[in-house]
């Protein structure tokens, strides 16, 4: 006995409203596979070893798998870019910083992604300074001293960094400029690798960061001399802002949590709450102090605008600087 056409037409319209709504019948709790934070430096710098921390504490909070993925080269940018074109449902993250966000609008002219337009800020994770080392066997055993050192020898004086646009490469040619200095840039593939090179004695300085450097000063392989935050950081007491001995010179760097834009606003506060009690442990905080950086918890249009105005005061510092990488 053929069907009630009533009752066909009903069916029609249940299938029909099955494939409509059928990815939202079938969507998964997030998370429901790895979650990959990508770090566009190489392993054992500072941003890794703070993208290690994170993906540890999220594993924990989100109770799945949360890998760390190196994607190094061109300052920072190639990772940075792979993560704007990955797919924005919250299973690529990115450790964004100041190198890649607010240095490298102003280095590249052809940069490949948009730090304000591609990205969706979800936390701030740490601020910290870099820090003015120089081998052991320097002549020189203050900043003041290093200023009037590197002056008064043009051309001589060798500086490694983790590559061109990198935060130390940016940071000592900034030093340059203020001081009158001329030194020479060696770019290595990672901070670390630049860092042994000074202790080896092939460089003479280095504005490093706090991750790579602070061991090495503690077993007495470098000298610090000074910080690059306009005031003493809490974890290094001890050693001046360059700005005492080069006034105006003024960096702090940052370490943030961001995601692709187009990411889901409930998983994008669902993973700012996590970070924000990551933040709240102490055994984090000391962690974080022991390498250098402070804890500093922000999210939401306070990051936003925070990131925005960095952009902006680097993209017209380079600019002037003269300096492009490509």
């Amino acid at each position: 006995m053929p069907k009630p056409l009533f009752s066909i037409w009903w069916r029609l319209v249940f299938c029909l409203a099955t494939l409509i709504a059928g990815p939202s019948f079938a969507a998964q709790p997030y998370p429901s596979r790895p979650t990959r934070i990508i770090v566009p430096f190489a392993p054992g710098g500072g941003t890794d070893v703070i993208a290690r921390s994170v993906a540890q504490h999220l594993s924990r909070a989100l109770g799945g798998s949360v890998v760390v993925e190196n994607r190094a080269g061109a300052g920072g940018t190639i990772g940075s870019n792979a993560a704007a074109k990955a797919a924005p449902d919250g299973y690529t993250l990115l450790i964004a910083t100041n190198a890649t966000f607010a240095l490298a609008p102003g280095l590249y002219t052809q940069l490949n992604y948009d730090p304000a337009r591609d990205f969706v800020p979800i936390a701030l994770v740490a601020t910290g300074p870099s820090i003015l080392v120089v081998n052991p066997q320097s002549p020189v055993t203050s900043s003041a001293a290093f200023v009037a050192y590197a002056k008064a020898n043009p051309d001589k004086l060798n500086y490694g960094s983790a590559g061109n646009g990198s935060m130390a490469h940016i940071a000592t040619s900034l030093f340059n400029q203020l001081s009158g200095a001329k030194s020479t840039h060696v770019p290595f593939k990672g901070g670390a690798m630049a860092v042994q090179e000074l202790v080896a004695g092939r460089l003479q300085f280095m504005i490093a960061g706090p991750v790579e450097s602070i061991p090495l000063v503690q077993s007495g392989h470098l000298r610090a001399l000074a910080v690059t935050t306009s005031t003493r950081f809490p974890s290094m007491p001890g050693l001046p802002p360059l700005a005492e001995s080069l006034p105006g010179y003024d960096i702090t760097n940052w370490y943030s949590l961001v995601a692709p834009a187009g990411t889901s606003v409930d998983i994008v506060n669902m993973l700012a709450r996590h970070i924000r009690d990551m933040l709240a442990i102490k055994d984090v905080q000391e962690m974080l102090f022991q390498q250098g950086v402070e804890a500093k918890s922000m999210d939401g249009l306070a990051l936003r605008d925070f990131m925005r105005d960095d952009m902006l005061k680097w993209t017209r510092t380079v600019r002037q600087m003269g300096i492009a990488t490509d």
